[in-house]
């Protein structure tokens, strides 16, 4: 029976070679969109997780008030983690980790630079990544310990099993001896940070400069705690919400800190919180890809439907022929199911190649390193599954449809498509086209948000400007590093600030001013900058004066404000002039406009700047315009001189702004591909059934090119319903995402306004391939010799 349903497949695949080929390449790239996003969207769910006993693992985070605004963040006190280890029962085990940073590290003549962090003795007991060499009992006991990823121990000694070998770190600070205590598997794609190596945070926490970490007062480092099994996190976040509060009124002080836990396990898609409400993060990206995943594969599948029941006057003597002979319904429905299926698996082996052939460009596009996992069992399973799904989802309708052919009607020739079929035969394009301009617009408002964030004046000149790390001797030789790059008339300005300019880096609350209201805190950004900064990040003074080498005193008595700190500290006193910062007085120099230094995601923050470069290791080159190529080799001469051990390395500020979007880049760039594909599966389909319709009107066309009708009045008797259906399905669409797009930008502090010119651009795009499309079938027709066609009728 199998062997008698597959003959008839191919017979009539071969006998419809149009509507075969179109049926398996659409299903084809509707399965390669699918396979595609399943990959990526699976790689995403596999972040944080896989580890043993992550059900236990949380990240202790901070709810901050100011005023009626409430800033969440995972920094902690640096001696959080044994506070909570020893008087809270519930916590297991804790540790206190610091942020991920590059240091140089030297063995032998092997000089590489490693991404790593410093983490208490208790985090690879939290965190089990597996170890290739060691023991996690002994590692990060000891100051002198170091944990490299295996990768980073083949860099650094050639080999994998590196316990007991010894590597330098090298740094502004001299050099550090450290022996490798444990060597980690790579990590792959399972952690959102990654990193090469791991330090005990004791060697950070006893550095004579980082007396700051012992006070509860301050912030930087981050906390995970492993609680007790069986313990309730609601209620654990509950009974810790004072804990700092606590602390600090032993001191007689108050704290605007409420902590809480949160599953280290699903930070990555769902640790996202504004105004103290948690968001839906990341994971609002997963679904959304999840869904256009779904409906790509949705328009491949409508596009089979309309094509097998468009042909059903083809195959309505078959079926009345086989009902005659005796077969049933069931049988019939099996008989086309089956040729679905078939179809369907050739696809999904298809779909197999373009992801193979593609996945190289598409890693570039997520930033991830997908395959796929041939020697997996269940991956397979999942396949077949989608496959099943594809083939009983695209078959479904005609294989129902054509099994209850009348017979009667086939033999008395009175079968024609009923108004029911009609109906939804359009209707199901109707869909493929609101998803289309749906995805068109969307992709517009996407592309025009992405380049109003990249191109907005930022209040600083991103362009030309060149940041250098002051790494080394750099750092003690920074004057001379000034003084030499400055004597190339190339060269603008150089500066030094120990902020990155990207994001939050250094900040308090510690800020009073005459007649602030007690109760009220504000979260000020804090850059510590030397002389010029101003001018080398052509920042705009809009009041006073910059600090100057003439005045001694800028360095203990003066701030330079923005304008957000500026109108936040005047609203009872246009006046005041002087601030507090952490209990000393401070005049107020000059203000310069506001700056951006978080992504447009954020509203704009009050920021001072203070006149201390001790620990500026940020320097920024201004570059006149036109020279960067030319002048970099200068640069690099220099401080490969005064810095001979270190590699020179340097980064353009536009891409370094450019890298806050990220995210949103790729999201961009991926919306772009896939509405391609979208429109591209279902011009496939309307040319099918527009080739369908023409060959349906043979007979009339012939009639009508006899009696006169010129080509373009036939085009329209073709045309006319299928530009309708696309003219509904604009509207529609467009208003879809209209709604869609408003949450989006929801997500944006300063962001475009959806502006009426969307949607007409879509509608040109979507009218335009489809007319291509249709048109391109129906002059096939219309050219035709009109004797033929009505011979043939």
């Amino acid at each position: 029976m199998l062997t008698n349903y597959l003959k008839i497949a191919f017979r009539g695949f071969a006998k419809n070679k149009l509507t075969f080929f179109i049926n398996l390449f659409g299903l084809s790239l509707g399965l390669w969109a699918a396979i595609l996003i399943g990959l990526w969207i699976k790689s995403e769910f596999q972040v944080g997780k896989g580890l043993p006993e992550m059900d236990q693992v949380y990240q202790v985070m901070e709810h901050q008030s100011y005023g009626a605004e409430i800033f969440t963040t995972s920094s902690t006190p640096g001696i959080l983690a044994e506070a909570m280890k020893e008087s809270l029962s519930e916590v297991e085990r804790a540790a206190t980790y610091s942020w991920t940073e590059p240091n140089l590290f030297v063995s032998g003549d092997n000089k590489i630079k490693l991404q790593g962090f410093y983490a208490g003795e208790d985090y690879l007991h939290i965190m089990q990544f597996p170890f290739q060499y060691g023991a996690r009992e002994k590692a990060l006991t000891d100051k002198s310990h170091i944990v490299l990823t295996e990768s980073a121990a083949i860099k650094l000694f050639g080999k994998a099993d590196a316990i007991g070998e010894s590597v330098e770190l090298v740094s502004n600070e001299g050099r550090e001896l450290y022996i490798v205590q444990g060597v980690l598997a790579d990590l792959g794609g399972n952690v959102n940070s990654k990193f090469e190596y791991i330090i005990p945070f004791k060697v950070m926490f006893d550095k004579p400069y980082n007396e700051w970490l012992k006070y509860w007062g301050n912030n930087g480092p981050s906390t995970i705690v492993k609680l007790q099994k069986g313990t309730d996190s609601e209620a654990f976040s509950a009974s810790i919400k004072d804990f700092i509060l606590k602390k600090k009124q032993a001191d007689n002080q108050g704290s605007n800190v409420a902590l809480f836990v949160f599953p280290k396990s699903e930070l990555y898609l769902h640790g996202s919180w504004k105004d103290g409400n948690l968001q839906e993060g990341r994971i609002k990206t997963v679904k959304l890809f999840a869904m256009i995943g779904f409906f790509i594969l949705i328009i491949a599948c409508i596009n089979f439907m309309n094509l097998s029941t468009s042909k059903s006057q083809k195959r309505a003597k078959e079926v009345g022929v086989r009902k005659v002979s005796g077969a049933d319904k069931a049988s019939l429905i099996y008989q086309f199911l089956s040729e679905s299926v078939l179809i369907t698996l050739c696809s999904g082996f298809l779909a197999l190649i373009f992801v193979q052939s593609t996945l190289p460009i598409f890693n570039n596009l997520t930033g991830k390193q997908l395959e796929i996992p041939y020697a997996d069992g269940f991956f397979w399973l999942q396949f077949v599954g989608v496959l099943a799904f594809t083939g009983l989802i695209a078959g479904s309708y005609p294989a129902f449809y054509l099994s209850g052919t009348k017979v009667v009607s086939v033999f008395k020739n009175h079968l024609k498509g009923s108004k029911n079929v009609v109906m939804a035969r359009k209707g199901l394009v109707l869909f493929q086209f609101i998803l289309a301009t749906g995805m068109i617009v969307s992709t517009v408002v996407i592309f025009k948000q992405i380049n109003y964030a990249l191109s907005q004046n930022l209040g600083y000149e991103k362009d030309q400007l060149l940041s250098v790390n002051l790494e080394g001797d750099l750092f003690e030789k920074y004057e001379i590093f000034k003084a030499r790059l400055e004597s190339n008339p190339e060269i603008e300005s150089v500066s030094r600030v120990s902020h990155s300019m990207l994001g939050r880096n250094s900040n308090t609350g510690d800020v009073n001013w005459e007649g602030k209201d007690p109760d009220f805190t504000a979260l000020f950004e804090r850059f510590p900058v030397d002389y010029d900064f101003l001018e080398t990040m052509g920042m705009k003074l809009i009041e006073g004066e910059d600090f100057s080498r003439e005045k001694g005193s800028d360095s203990t008595q003066s701030v330079i404000i923005n304008r957000r700190a500026l109108e936040l500290i005047t609203q009872n006193n246009s006046e005041l002039r002087t601030l507090s910062i952490g209990g000393e007085s401070r005049q107020i120099i000059g203000v310069v406009e506001d700056f951006h230094f978080q992504s447009f995601h954020e509203s704009m923050q009050p920021a001072f700047m203070l006149l201390d470069p001790s620990f500026s290791f940020n320097s920024y080159v201004r570059v006149k315009p036109g020279q960067m190529q030319s002048t970099l080799g200068f640069i690099q001469s220099v401080a490969e001189e005064l810095n001979p051990l270190f590699p020179f390395s340097y980064q353009f500020m536009d891409e370094n702004y450019a890298r806050l979007y990220q995210d949103d880049v790729r999201l961009r760039d991926l919306a772009k591909y896939f509405s391609i594909l979208t429109i591209l599966i279902s011009c496939l389909g309307l040319m099918g059934l527009s080739a369908h319709v023409a060959e349906q009107k043979t007979k009339e066309i012939g009639i009508r090119k006899v009696l006169g009708a010129s080509t373009f009045s036939i085009l329209k008797v073709i045309n006319k319903e299928f530009i309708a259906i696309v003219a509904i399905s604009i509207m529609i669409g467009s208003g879809l995402a209209f709604w869609l797009m408003q949450d989006w930008l929801q997500g944006y502090a300063y962001r475009i306004e959806f502006e009426w010119w969307f949607i007409p651009l879509a509608a040109a795009v979507i009218l335009g391939i489809a007319l291509l499309t249709v048109i391109t079938q129906s002059l096939k027709a219309a050219r035709s010799n009109p004797v033929n066609a009505i011979k043939a009728e």
